[in-house]
């Protein structure tokens, strides 16, 4: 599939962009971590499935989280100033379902997690990782949380967990 715009440079007043499906489409093509974002609901951990996940810069050690300006983690990372991201491994892929369709209340219901610096990671990720939020930036129907990494955690004989072309998979060997 190719789509292009009519201009190089968008018109004055024109969109200029390419068709959402378009779009959409050739997103399956970049290869990305399953990432879980959490926060705390005053003692209750909430989490959401999410792959538009990024390290922003290591100096200082920053990470950035898109997510649905609607979205009830983000809501709850508002409140809390801290949020973690947790990259499963392939072996607990049903989680990806588990924290993207269940009712929000039910979605850590005897999933394994440590909140020992202020935000739920999963037991089991390949890494883990918790921030201070340090801003919050609207654009389109989404807001990017930029955050600084106050904790880390890796797991490097896990398999992560990846969204590829519409599907999940791992990376070959």
């Amino acid at each position: 599939m190719t789509a292009t715009t009519q201009d190089a440079v968008a018109p004055p007043g024109g969109s200029g962009t390419v068709p959402p499906d378009a779009f959409r489409a050739a997103m399956t093509r970049f290869a990305r971590s399953v990432t879980v974002v959490t926060a705390y609901d005053g003692a209750d951990p909430v989490g959401c499935t999410a792959t538009a996940v990024l390290s922003l810069t290591d100096r200082p050690p920053t990470l950035l989280v898109s997510l649905a300006s609607d979205s009830g983690t983000l809501g709850h990372i508002r409140a809390a100033e801290r949020f973690g991201v947790s990259v499963l491994p392939y072996r607990l892929r049903a989680l990806a379902a588990r924290f993207a369709e269940l009712p929000a209340a039910r979605r850590f219901d005897g999933v394994d997690h440590d909140g020992a610096y202020g935000a739920p990671l999963l037991g089991g990720a390949v890494a883990a990782v918790v921030c201070r939020v340090t801003r919050y930036v609207a654009l389109g129907d989404h807001t990017l949380v930029v955050g600084q990494v106050v904790h880390v955690a890796t797991d490097e004989g896990a398999e992560p967990l990846i969204h590829f072309a519409r599907r999940q998979t791992r990376p070959e060997r």
